[in-house]
């Protein structure tokens, strides 16, 4: 009995030397990366194990042929880090895509762009993860059972700063038209507010959400959002309440990369304000960020001053001339191209006010007439 128990000690000791001395996540030092550092480190795959690496259901455990090794590091304001392996011996070499905040390693942090070839020109592995909170994050490192030698060069940089609406409490405000009149938005730098909820049977990962409001003016509006490229697959989430408490309403995810989405909202009341936020579904930012949005509800077609004149805009198609009549005196007129950019400004001064559209570029038009009080007043025409 004493023979045998010393040949076990002798085999787990033996297999111990074996391993990489950080073969366990719960073995290793993190080290420090301010922004503006490069760290390199080096060492081996030989011999790794899964011991310890995950928790029971993690994809660390339950690869076949496949452990891990592990880098660690802290970083103390929000940053964007990379990895490299561009000077791990070649071929190139399959890596774990995420990071990892516990050890044994449970909840994953996946990555916001990766590939072989574009980060390291010989072909190897590159991967980064932007707008990382300060904390502590584990590396894991992929071994097969070829194991062999890896360095790894680990960048922080400082986050880049997110768009204005990139929070609920700073939404774009977005006025209701009666047509679609689009504004430019963009995911890029967008970073996450919570968790997405399931839309059409599947859940996105708003780790890019931007957001934009809209007040009410009636019971049924259509939110359109149009992707710039085919590299945003767009979901759209619109929410009440306030952004302190906010409560989901709708959503819309029907269509792939640069589709467009339409969510159509019933029951909401008007003079209300209402969230919505627009974000790409897939975890890894959208390659086109770009995209434009509006809102279209039943705002009238006239609407009645003081001293009951009822505003008209006509004709609807003309090479030039268009006749605003009944539009309060001092009133600001403006006309918005389809991208709904201001491409004119005029100040009404009678009655009977004539724009003429000769000197703009033919297409379509939106004129809007503002009342002292702010009440607008839009049609669409078509310069031919």
């Amino acid at each position: 009995m004493r023979h045998t128990l010393l040949l076990l000690a002798i085999t787990t000791a033996t297999t111990a030397m074996g391993q990489p001395p950080n073969d366990q996540c719960s073995g290793i030092t993190p080290f420090n990366l301010p922004v503006g550092t490069t760290e390199v480190r080096t060492g081996t795959r030989t011999g790794a194990t899964t011991l310890n690496d995950g928790v029971p259901t993690s994809i660390l455990m339950n690869t076949p042929n496949v452990a891990t090794v592990w880098e660690a590091f802290t970083t103390t304001t929000c940053s964007n880090v990379t990895a490299l392996f561009c000077n791990t011996p070649l071929p190139a070499t399959t890596m774990w895509t995420f990071l990892a905040t516990t050890c044994p390693a449970d909840t994953q942090i996946p990555f916001s762009f990766a590939n072989f070839g574009i980060f390291c020109t010989n072909g190897q592995f590159g991967i980064s993860w932007h707008n990382l909170p300060p904390g502590t994050y584990y590396l894991p490192i992929y071994c097969t059972t070829a194991g062999g030698a890896y360095t790894v060069e680990i960048t922080a940089a400082a986050c880049n700063p997110g768009p204005a609406n990139d929070d609920c409490t700073g939404a774009t405000p977005l006025t209701v038209h009666t047509t679609c009149t689009p504004t430019a938005g963009s995911v890029e730098n967008g970073t996450f507010s919570f968790p997405a909820q399931t839309c059409n049977g599947a859940t996105g990962d708003p780790n890019d959400d931007v957001w934009f409001s809209f007040v009410a003016t009636g019971a049924d509006h259509t939110i359109t959002m149009d992707a710039d490229g085919n590299g945003l697959d767009a979901v759209i989430e619109l929410y009440g309440g306030d952004c302190t408490a906010p409560t989901f309403i709708a959503c819309a995810d029907a269509t792939l990369n640069g589709g467009t989405e339409t969510l159509v909202a019933n029951g909401l009341s008007q003079g209300e304000t209402y969230w919505f936020r627009v974000f790409h579904y897939y975890t890894p930012l959208a390659t086109d960020p770009g995209f434009t949005v509006c809102v279209v509800g039943d705002v009238g077609t006239a609407v009645e001053d003081r001293d009951d004149r009822v505003l008209t805009i006509s004709p609807a198609l003309t090479d030039g001339p268009v006749a605003v009549t009944g539009g309060p005196a001092g009133g600001v007129l403006r006309v918005l191209d389809r991208m709904g950019r201001t491409v004119r400004t005029d100040r009404i001064a009678a009655e009977r006010h004539v724009l003429d559209l000769a000197p703009l570029p033919a297409g379509s038009y939106v004129i809007e007439v503002r009342t002292a009080d702010g009440v607008a007043e839009r049609a669409t025409v078509v310069r031919y």
